[in-house]
């Protein structure tokens, strides 16, 4: 899938019934090929779990689970979807999850079974991220048009 981008991204957060969807323009780096030093890498972290934190804490309410979060990453080249792909968007995952768990400890929120992710790129000329969660289960009754 070689779709092409070339608006630039702003920041952004949407939603509606049972979906969220944020829009962050950020340059993800591969963390497995990354030589900065552990003070860059920390605020680099920081920043990404700052940004989630101040769009998603206003939604926190719609974010349940179970839920399925597709992170998109946009840049002007593909990373390695295996290794490099997950491992770039590892903090922005870890900062996600622990907003919809609402457990805050290392290492406990995202490996909670009833969250299920997947990973996509799609080359643009402007840096960003773009992080849809669905929540399939939170569907209030009759407003699918049925059971009323």
């Amino acid at each position: 899938m070689n779709i092409k981008v070339d608006e630039p991204f702003k920041l952004s957060c949407t939603s509606g019934l049972n979906w969220v969807e944020i829009t962050i323009p950020i340059r993800t780096v591969s963390e497995a090929n990354c030589t900065d030093h552990w003070r860059v890498k920390h605020k680099r972290h920081k920043k990404q779990k700052a940004l989630i934190y101040m769009l998603l804490r206003p939604k926190r309410p719609l974010l349940k689970v179970p839920c399925h979060i597709n992170i998109t990453r946009y840049a002007p080249r593909k990373l390695d979807k295996h290794d490099n792909l997950p491992i770039s968007v590892k903090y922005l995952l870890d900062a996600c999850c622990e907003v919809i768990t609402n457990d805050y400890r290392p290492g406990r929120a995202d490996s909670d079974e009833r969250i299920e992710v997947a990973y996509n790129q799609v080359i643009s000329k402007h840096y960003a991220v773009k992080i849809h969660f669905l929540m399939p289960d939170s569907v209030p009754f009759g407003a699918d048009g049925f059971g009323i």
